[in-house]
């Protein structure tokens, strides 16, 4: 009897995960039913895949030797689909992290264009800090995650998107009398900031110190629209995308403050990791590369 599909994807995503639970959870079955696909395919073989005399779940000579050919042969199914069937082959739930400034501005516009290309496919976004977001894809819990500053870790590949260019905000009375000044002065004022994981919070912040700006104060808030009321109330100076507050700036409500130095542009990426063996990953983040833009946003404000 050959060898399954469903028998190779139950041994490659144990292998993977660690174990038969993270792999029962990844593949949405009951773990006694993976263990059978495994105990099956090793009946097929006439060996072992993993050593059960140890506590830590570890391959066999046969496993790790099979474990790069399952992985191409779980690679090459989802290509024969596409192939025959087209894109509508793809189905299913697609797994990605956003930051909030993605969120608020073009996450609409990348899923119209996720379920315009791949219409099975049921986009499944989660808002959270960079750093939460990117333990969630090692761990295999996320499938593509778009944010700031990307581990520089041999398993991912990440695709340039869009630089964002942040400027200081306060309210029109608070802060300096002058809209230009050296990056030093802010020390005099309250900053507010993003909460620790975000990925603005901590390149602006480092930067700012590297440049020698000394931190007065910084209130810390994990939303960027509490952010901006809380700047245009004033009670201190933020870091925002003028582009997105520029209604909030016309009316009077928050002012520029730019600095020299001033905050340099800030690269977004689209992460995926490279030994998926589904290409869905890669299409989407070439599809966020498209649909990049944070002018937008993604609802209209009064």
């Amino acid at each position: 009897m050959p060898a399954s599909l469903r028998q190779i994807e139950a041994f490659f995503w144990t292998a993977r995960l660690g174990g038969f639970t993270e792999a029962s959870r990844h593949l949405h079955l009951a773990q006694s039913t993976v263990s059978k696909r495994i105990i099956e395919l090793e009946a097929v073989i006439g060996g072992p895949l993993f050593d059960r005399t140890s506590h830590a779940l570890r391959l066999t000579r046969a496993g790790e030797a099979s474990l790069p050919i399952a992985a191409e042969m779980l690679a090459l199914e989802p290509r024969f689909r596409e192939a025959a069937g087209g894109a509508t082959t793809f189905s299913g739930p697609f797994r990605f992290g956003t930051t909030e400034l993605v969120a608020l501005t073009w996450l609409p516009k990348l899923i119209v264009a996720m379920k315009r290309d791949y219409p099975n496919v049921v986009p499944v976004p989660e808002v959270a800090a960079s750093v939460d977001l990117f333990g969630k894809l090692a761990a295999n819990e996320l499938d593509l995650v778009i944010a700031l500053d990307p581990p520089q870790a041999p398993e991912f590949t990440a695709l340039p998107l869009d630089a964002v260019q942040l400027e200081w905000v306060s309210a029109p009375g608070f802060g300096p009398e002058l809209d230009t000044i050296p990056l030093g002065e802010m020390a005099r004022y309250p900053i507010l900031s993003q909460t620790q994981g975000s990925g603005l919070q901590k390149l602006v912040l480092d930067w700012a110190v590297a440049n020698g700006l000394q931190i007065n104060r910084v209130v810390q808030c994990n939303s960027l629209n509490v952010l901006a009321g809380l700047a245009a109330a004033g009670l201190g100076v933020t870091f925002l995308t003028a582009s997105y507050f520029e209604p909030e700036i016309a009316r009077g409500h928050l002012r520029v403050i730019r600095t020299e130095p001033p905050i340099p542009p800030l690269r977004y990426y689209a992460v995926h990791r490279k030994d998926d063996v589904s290409p869905l990953a890669a299409r989407i983040a070439a599809i966020a590369q498209r649909s990049c833009d944070f002018s937008a946003r993604s609802l209209p404000r009064d």
